[in-house]
């Protein structure tokens, strides 16, 4: 097999690998009552408790203008709160409830996708593991 091929081979691997587990992370997250978005921005919330709303906007790839609808949704589900920063009252930091740790954790054990990527690895040599994350890390370099 020549070089283009073996290249097609491999994009096309990455390609058909994303589309199961994000189609497996959006049904696990529908069976939440959530979205993929909402369950990332209630993840980033719970690692970086007090966050600014701009900042976490920022960080995030999606529109601007959906991830206010999707914090208020999350606000009106009580799995995140909304607080004015005590430095400056115009800044909105945010943090996790109770509840959206719980969705976080139940979200962790039961994500299909989750579980499917740990059982097609656990068919693997743990060095084959360890040397599939290291040439990732390789290729997310170099695009």
């Amino acid at each position: 097999m020549d070089s283009n091929a073996k290249e097609m081979d491999i994009y096309q691997s990455f390609f058909k690998i994303a589309r199961q587990l994000k189609k497996l992370a959006f049904q696990s997250a529908a069976d939440l009552g959530l979205t993929v978005h909402q369950i990332n921005i209630l993840e980033s919330v719970r690692l970086n408790p007090g966050q600014k709303q701009k900042d976490l906007t920022e960080k995030l790839v999606f529109a601007k203008s959906r991830v206010s609808v999707y914090i208020d949704q999350l606000v009106e589900k009580r799995l995140v709160l909304r607080e004015p920063s005590e430095q400056d009252r115009r800044e909105i930091q945010l943090f996790i409830t109770p509840a959206g740790e719980e969705l976080c954790q139940v979200y962790k054990q039961e994500a299909a996708s989750y579980k499917a990527l740990s059982a097609a690895l656990a068919h693997l040599q743990k060095e084959d593991v360890d040397r599939l994350s290291e040439l990732h890390q390789q290729i997310l370099e170099h695009l």
